[in-house]
């Protein structure tokens, strides 16, 4: 098995070379815009995505009013090298719970249980947790035991809980990486490769692709409406009260009808999830 080790303060530069290299290698899986390696800009984005992810290193164990958490998975063969390792923000007021911001494990190593155990480490500290992820992975975080509670743009939002816990994760300003002079050289130097007009397409090649994503995550909810509210509250039912009119019922605080019962599951689907919108508070920027 894997060793798994939480870092409360400074990570050794090689784990933090090995965990933004995992980033790079991943950052198809691990970016909101699931930006693909055929993609000219591809490189901006793994620029991007690392750059961050050591902005929140680097701020571990700094700030207690903007906690941030480390797990890392060593291979058990090879102790110096790197596998895994979740990266997650526990809520300000509330330390036992926490958002999983970024997690990987090397591809030779998955299935093995090494994401199982680097979760089942941070819930040591933080054991109500809430990650996202894009519908493909759903069953895969389903049989940790999550369950999905909404979407947010592209991604399925999922706890192992029946609603996130109130208040609010630290969130780094992160937007003007893209504007940053190492970002612009990145961007100069692949006009040079490939051209302005190869970029701009594969920009709207991205695009297409994030609302794809999030049709595809809206869809989702859509279609298992019903499984997620009985999900999240099993006295949950719709009845039909007049002609033409389902209500639901089971749900306090909650009032929801139409003429269909499908619309009436998706409505509240809907709006549970946004009752319990989870909030990300700024609290610094890195600079461009």
């Amino acid at each position: 098995m894997p060793k798994i080790v939480t870092f409360d303060a400074r990570v050794p530069a090689s784990v933090v070379s090995q965990i933004l290299k995992l980033a790079k290698d991943y950052v198809t899986d691990l970016a909101m815009n699931g930006v693909p390696p055929s993609n000219t800009g591809y490189t901006v984005y793994q620029y991007a995505l690392a750059t961050e992810i050591e902005a929140y290193l680097e701020r571990l164990g700094k700030f207690k009013d903007a906690p941030v958490g480390l797990v890392v998975a060593f291979d058990d063969k090879s102790p110096d090298s790197v596998i895994g390792f979740v990266l997650y923000l526990p809520v300000i007021s509330n330390p036992e719970a926490c958002g999983l911001s970024y997690m990987a494990v090397t591809t030779s190593q998955r299935r093995k249980g090494v994401a199982r155990a680097m979760l089942d480490e941070v819930a040591t500290r933080s054991p109500h947790m809430e990650l996202t992820c894009f519908v493909s992975k759903v069953p895969v975080y389903e049989k940790m035991g999550f369950q999905v509670l909404g979407c947010r743009d592209t991604q399925i939002t999922m706890n192992n809980r029946p609603d996130p816990s109130p208040g609010a994760m630290a969130a780094l300003f992160v937007d003007p990486i893209l504007t940053s002079p190492e970002v612009r050289q990145i961007q100069h130097n692949l006009v040079q490769k490939y051209g302005v007009r190869a970029m701009l397409n594969d920009e709207k090649k991205l695009a297409r692709q994030l609302q794809q994503y999030t049709r595809q995550a809206e869809n989702y909810v859509r279609a298992n409406a019903e499984k997620i509210v009985k999900g999240r509250r099993p006295s949950a039912s719709v009845e039909q009260v007049a002609d033409k009119r389902y209500e639901l019922r089971g749900v306090a605080g909650l009032e929801c009808h139409d003429e269909k019962p499908e619309l009436v599951w998706i409505q509240a689907a809907y709006d549970l999830d946004k009752r319990f919108e989870p909030e990300l508070r700024r609290v610094g920027e890195i600079n461009a």
